[in-house]
């Protein structure tokens, strides 16, 4: 008898936790559902393609391809959580007018239909993936550029600069910068906007872990745990009265 009572109990505790780990889960979804259907969509700009390669790293891999893989994977994750989501190229093409006779117009033509598509989106974030590059091969790590034209854009680049370093570059102390007019897109969207540099590829190690299926989805995945993170102090914020724009 009391071998039937003990398993009962663990029988009953098993089922609450179940419950409550379901009304969690559940919770998560509504919160995300919520705020969309207030506030909008994600675009996510895999940068270059086609043509523009981007950068090349010291392993020959090609800036644009780690850069749609990574892209991809942060698509499927919001996507997965009811998020919707809006790719500025999903393959390795170009966005950019490609008629035109000269690489320098091609090129122009490519960074004005990015910010096309995220003014034409309406109310959404932007998040632009990339990665750097530097003469000297000593350098690493993440760092974040964000939009002057939106006050919300440096709070978003904190949220997911603090999610890389907790989760895959703790030695990393690189600052969140402001972009310039050299940085087309950020300095002319008028959302909040932040580009991912996700690390050098002028870098060995980093390179290689950029070119690895865990490391891209590892970093597809601190980058949502960050635009979570931002969404949920935004919500409560806005609560609280202490929202800007």
């Amino acid at each position: 008898m009391k071998r039937k009572l003990v398993f009962f109990a663990f029988f009953i505790a098993s089922i609450i936790l179940f419950a409550i780990q379901t009304f969690q889960a559940f919770g998560i979804v509504a919160f995300h559902a919520d705020f969309f259907a207030k506030k909008g969509t994600i675009v996510i700009d895999a940068g270059h393609g086609g043509e523009d390669g981007g950068t090349v790293a010291v392993n020959g891999a090609l800036e644009k391809d780690i850069n749609l893989a990574i892209a991809l994977e942060l698509k499927k994750n919001l996507e997965m959580n009811h998020f919707e989501v809006k790719m500025v190229r999903e393959t390795d093409t170009a966005v950019g007018d490609q008629s035109l006779p000269t690489i320098a117009e091609r090129k122009r033509s490519d960074t004005r239909n990015r910010l096309k598509i995220v003014e034409e989106t309406g109310d959404c974030l932007l998040i632009s993936i990339h990665q750097n590059h530097f003469s000297e091969s000593k350098y690493s790590g993440a760092q974040m550029f964000y939009s002057g034209n939106h006050a919300k854009s440096e709070i978003l680049a904190e949220a997911i600069r603090k999610n890389i370093i907790n989760s895959l570059q703790p030695e990393n102390k690189r600052e969140n910068k402001q972009a310039d007019s050299n940085i087309f897109l950020l300095h002319n969207c008028q959302v909040p906007a932040v580009l991912v540099e996700c690390g050098f590829l002028s870098n060995p190690e980093e390179a290689e872990k950029l070119c690895s299926d865990t490391y891209q989805k590892d970093m597809a995945a601190a980058i949502y745990n960050g635009v979570i993170d931002y969404l949920q102090e935004s919500d409560q914020s806005k609560n609280m009265g202490l929202a800007n724009g």
